[in-house]
């Protein structure tokens, strides 16, 4: 039996308009009636993810729980807790920079309630409005911003992107989760701050065992999630690297997918023919 339920947002639970499909709305409201713990798992803020969701009444929820910035952090949500949290800090931002910049990128810096962003940046995420409003630039490769840093993201063309993360040298993968949460999005994090990690230890924390977890994503940062869960569930939408790496597949996010499988899984119906 599924104990707990894990999903990522954009291309997973959220369809093309960004919303939560009124299947998949009704099929979490399933998983609360049966007192099943729901992870909302995305690479946006803790503050952002809540607002995105806030028609799933998590924080009214009291088997409810985040995991964000793609894993580094995971918390309860009523009562707010931190359940685990890995950051980076100044150093790890500088020396970054140092490689980031050296092939002409700009970045995104995000700490605790601050985004920092490099200098003369054009392109500029849309993750957490209100913390981009508020954003201040500065030189990069001598980053004086705050110590905790939860990662560091890029925004570019997708092809720059793919060429440059096969350009990594070695020993940065060695010390930092580096990963792709959209084909634009290159992500640096702590080595240990990944979806599946955090899955783990929130599994931990709960004392759940692998196989009473169901996951659901579509993206190259789902993957560790997928992997970890006893049923990792690929979207229809999602890339090949993923849908190898999953136990299942699913309809796309734009079909229901999530609540397809959900019905398959725990609630033992079938919906739209899955």
């Amino acid at each position: 039996m599924y104990k707990l339920v894990a999903m990522d947002l954009d291309g997973t639970l959220f369809n093309q308009a960004k919303k939560i499909s009124p299947a998949n709305l009704a099929a979490i409201n399933d998983l609360k009636a049966r007192n099943i713990n729901i992870v909302i798992a995305s690479g946006r803020t803790y503050n952002d993810i809540m607002e995105l969701v806030s028609q799933l009444d998590l924080e009214n929820y009291n088997k409810g729980y985040v995991i964000g910035y793609n894993g580094v952090i995971a918390a309860k949500t009523k009562p707010y807790q931190i359940i685990f949290k890995k950051t980076i800090n100044g150093y790890d931002v500088r020396r970054i920079a140092g490689l980031v910049e050296s092939f002409g990128f700009k970045m995104h810096v995000f700490c605790d309630n601050q985004i920092l962003l490099s200098e003369h940046i054009e392109r500029i995420t849309k993750s957490d409005r209100d913390l981009i409003a508020t954003a201040v630039t500065m030189p990069m490769t001598n980053y004086t911003g705050p110590d905790e840093v939860y990662k560091v993201l890029i925004l570019d063309d997708e092809t720059k992107l793919n060429t440059f993360q096969s350009q990594i040298p070695k020993p940065f993968f060695a010390d930092y989760t580096i990963v792709k949460s959209a084909s634009t999005l290159l992500e640096f994090a702590h080595l240990h701050g990944s979806k599946g990690n955090a899955l783990a230890k929130l599994a931990q924390h709960l004392h759940l065992k692998q196989e009473e977890i169901m996951a659901f994503g579509d993206e190259e940062n789902d993957i560790s999630m997928l992997q970890y869960a006893g049923l990792g569930i690929a979207m229809g939408n999602a890339k090949e690297s993923v849908k190898e790496k999953a136990r299942a597949i699913t309809k796309s996010n734009i079909d229901d997918g999530v609540a397809i499988a959900i019905h398959k899984y725990i609630i033992g119906d079938e919906i739209h023919g899955f």
